[in-house]
Parts: C-alpha cells; structure tokens; sequence
C-alpha cells in the first residue's frame, strides 16, 4: 500500500493543471491580496495609533483643564464633551471627586501610579503618563443598578437624577472594571482660602488629579476603517485577478494562433509560416524563432527530398547493369563470355555497394567523432606513399614531424582519400600535398594542375551528386558524394574544408583546417 500522499506536496500538482491564465491570476490575486492586505493593516494601525496619540494629547489638556478647576476650590471635576473618567485623592488618601464611574471600582485608589512631585511654587503640575490595571466593580450595592437576572439596568434617555446619573456612572465602572489603560497624574495645590479639607500646616490642600482614558474612544475613531478595508481588500485582490486572467488571456491570443496554425502545418504546406505580432515582446520572439526553424524544416525536407532523388537516380544505373548483365546471361547463356559476365556484375555490385556505404555515412547524425589521438602528418605520408606505389602523380612537399589531432582514424583517412581520389581524377600531371601548422591548428592542402574552378563553384562541389561537366563521366568520374562526405568529416571535427583555384599554379587546391591537440605523442 502505497503512503498518502502530504497535502503540501498535492498543492504544486494542482497548480500545475490549471491553464496558464488561471495560474497567472491565481498568482496575482494572492500577491495582491498580500499587499493590499498590508496596506491596509498599515493604514488601520497608523489611523487607530493617531486615534490613541489624539485621545492622548486630549487627556493631557483635559488633565491641566480639570487640575486649574481643582487648584481653584471647584466641587464638580468633570469632562465637558465626554465624560472621560476621573478621580482626585488628596495627600492623606481621601477621594476629593469622582466621575465618570471611578467611585463604583473597588480599591482603585491602590492600583493608581504614584503621586508625581507636586511642583514648588505653582498651583498644578505637569501631567504624567502612565498605565493602570483596573480591578473589580464594587456591587455591594447591586440590587441597586442590577436587574433580578443579573443584567446591568438600562440607563435613562432624558431624566438627569442623581439616581439615574448613579446607573450610569456605574454602568461605566463595568466598561473600565479589569483593563490596563492609561492614566495621566497631575499634582494640584489648593490654596488655604479654597481648601475644603486642609492636608497641610497652612491649611492648604495637596492632592493627585488622575484622568483615566478609555481605550474604547481611539478604538471606536478607527472602527469606521474595519469593515471597508476588510471587504475592500478581497475585492481589490479580486479585481486585480480579473485582470490579471484578462491580460494574460490575450496575450496568449498569439500563442494560440500560433499553436494552430502549427497544428495544420504538414509535409504538403511547409511553406506556410505563423502570423508574428507587432507587440515587441517574447511571442513576437517566438513567432519569429518558429518561422525560422519552420524556414530549416522546409529547407531540410526539400534537401532529403533532392537526396532521396539523386541517390534513387544514382543507384539506377547499376543496378539497370547488373540487371542486363545477368538476363543477358539467362537468356543467352550459349552466347555469352561468363567471366567477362560476372566481372561487369560483380563492377556493378561494388559500385552499388560503394554508393550505398557513401549514402549511411552522409545519413548519420552529426554525432561528434571520437576522441583518438591521431598523427595527421603520418597519415597523410602513408595514403602518399600508397597512392605513389599505385602509379598516381602524388607527391609531398612540406610536412612537420608531427601534426597532432583528437578525432576518429578512420574518417579522418576517408577524409584525405576522398581528397586525394578527387585530385588524382581531375589532374593532368601532377597532384601535391602540404602540411602545416603553428601549433595551435594543422593545414593540409592538396593541389592539382587540373581544369581551374570557377568561382561560382567553390561551394557548389561540395554539394552532394555534384558533377561539374562532362569530362567527369560516370566512367571516369565518382558518384559526387566524395567531396560532400570529405566536408562532412571536416565539420564532425570541427574543421573546415574549401576550395579555390587562385593558386600561383594553374588547377585547383583544396584546404583542409583542424584544430590541434596539445598531446605531442600519437
């Protein structure tokens, strides 16, 4: 039994099947959702910290307002616009005012900051932040502001009472009971002439002013931004993956015309072509690079066609030979010399076998050739020496002592026998061959005083089947593979092979180029 496969690892195949649009959209969404996610947490963090910093410097000025108020001997301390909660304990720790439900928390003059150090010569000092963490709710009185259920009673809309500003006041107690908020401590002194409850010599009063701030009024100013960034955001992310499959949907549009108009390509319509766009962008690119490789295809077919061919008209003529010679033998066998018979056949068999093993080498792969070390300069001394004992005019002039190469022996001697065949063929007295090198690459060239080339036809014998005039018969002459096969080997070893007949001799040299090996020793 196999294992089930991890969640994790299904997500990528999954991605994988979408279309390409899909996928593009699916991206962008969760990118954009990120972002605008980020954004707005950003925006809803810096609106709801500059709520915090405004309720802040408003519980400041509220504190040296109330703490002048105080300073002066006035009985109600009071938040004019919001009822901020409040509390004043004198130096020997009595309550001189509450509001906004400080005098229904239990213990709350214990878990308040330190007075700060009243100033010298002034009436009130300057206010000091800190934090408070408020306790319980005294309800030893909670039948009084209780329903029987237990639930808070509602407040009044309109009756101002002070039974009905007790129900209030302690319905604010429940909001501050068990929150850590701030509080800002002001110092106040109250001259003897408006002191109430003297704390000092003098009769003078000293006591702490403290504003407390609900944490609930910056939190309410940035609620506003709650709910439109928290649907705004999905729907962003949403918009912006529409799009996203909009775009990417017709930018594909010339990928599928591209697509099908590959799909009715066939061997009969090569020379149709897929539209290019005029967008400057990677599908221009790829209509471009396609009609290219199409442009190599057609050129490629239409070359295995010709060579199907000549190769099919090559092959015809000895076979048409060997096949007269051996009916004329059934047919007239009283009549006929049976060894000049068989040797005609047996001339029309190599021929075709010889064609044929030209033909598989041109139709290999251009596989890279092996890796051998081979004396260049020993192999072309030993096809001289033969070709000499064989009675042809081939001579060697100039040759290094060694000539080192990395590549296949055996092409490389069907290299230089194609070379020196095509030479011997076409020269009138004399062939040469000449080896060079600097080190770095070899240069062989072989030289007959035969008929010149024309220029026009430096480039065109090396096509294959080529036959340049009627001199060259198919008696006399090769099946014009030879020198198609001899640039062919040239370039498996990444070497050139050309032709000219600018020679300070008349007739025709042939240069053959190859890289060197560093390796000194064959």
């Amino acid at each position: 039994m196999t294992a089930r496969q991890h969640p994790s690892r299904r997500t990528p195949a999954l991605l994988h099947r979408l279309p390409g649009q899909a996928r593009i959209a699916l991206v962008a969404g969760i990118a954009a959702l990120v972002l605008f996610g980020t954004g707005a947490w950003w925006l809803f963090q810096h609106v709801r910290a500059d709520a915090y910093r405004t309720t802040d410097n408003r519980a400041f000025e509220l504190s040296v307002q109330l703490a002048t108020q105080a300073a002066e001997g006035k009985e109600i301390l009071s938040d004019p616009l919001r009822g901020w909660p409040l509390i004043e304990i004198d130096r020997v720790g009595r309550t001189i005012a509450a509001a906004g439900g400080t005098q229904h928390l239990t213990d709350l003059p214990a878990l308040l900051p330190p007075p700060p150090v009243p100033p010298p010569r002034r009436a009130t000092g300057s206010p000091q932040r800190g934090t408070v963490h408020i306790g319980a709710v005294d309800e030893r009185d909670h039948s009084r502001f209780h329903r029987p259920d237990g639930t808070l009673k509602p407040p009044p809309s309109s009756d101002t009472s002070a039974e009905q500003k007790a129900l209030i006041a302690h319905r604010q107690a429940h909001v501050l009971a068990h929150r850590t908020t701030t509080v800002f401590a002001t110092a106040v002194h109250t001259p003897a002439h408006a002191c109430r409850l003297p704390t000092e010599a003098d009769r003078s009063c000293r006591s702490t002013l403290y504003v407390l701030v609900p944490s609930d009024d910056a939190e309410r100013a940035a609620a506003p931004l709650r709910t439109p960034l928290m649907a705004g955001v999905p729907l962003a992310a949403l918009l912006v993956a529409a799009l996203a499959w909009t775009a990417a949907r017709r930018s594909l549009r010339p990928v599928e015309a591209i697509r099908q108009e590959v799909a009715e390509i066939t061997d009969t319509s090569l020379d149709r072509r897929v539209p290019v766009p005029d967008a400057r962008d990677p599908v221009r690119l790829l209509a471009l690079t396609t009609n290219t490789t199409l442009d190599r295809l057609e050129t490629a077919v239409e070359t295995q066609r010709r060579f199907v061919a000549d190769a099919s008209h090559e092959l015809r003529s000895p076979i048409a030979a060997l096949r007269y010679e051996l009916e004329t033998a059934l047919a007239h066998p009283d009549t006929i010399d049976a060894h000049q018979t068989l040797h005609n056949a047996l001339s029309a068999t190599r021929r075709i076998h010889t064609l044929t093993e030209d033909l598989l080498l041109l139709a290999r792969p251009d596989h890279p050739a092996t890796h051998s070390l081979i004396d260049l300069a020993g192999l072309a001394a030993e096809l001289v020496h033969e070709y000499q004992h064989r009675g042809h005019p081939v001579s060697l002039r100039a040759r290094p002592g060694q000539a080192p190469v990395r590549g296949d022996g055996a092409q490389l001697h069907r290299l230089l026998r194609n070379l020196l065949d095509n030479a011997v063929r076409h020269a009138h007295t004399t062939v040469t061959l000449d080896i060079t090198t600097d080190g770095r690459a070899h240069t062989i060239t072989i030289h007959n005083d035969g008929t010149p080339l024309a220029p026009d036809d430096y480039e065109h014998i090396f096509e294959r089947f080529t036959r340049l005039d009627e001199a060259r018969t198919r008696d006399t002459g090769g099946s014009g593979l030879g020198l198609a096969i001899a640039r062919d080997i040239a370039e498996r070893h990444h070497g050139t092979l050309t032709a000219h007949s600018d020679h300070p001799h008349p007739g025709t040299t042939f240069t053959l180029l190859l890289p060197g090996s560093p390796d000194t020793t064959p």
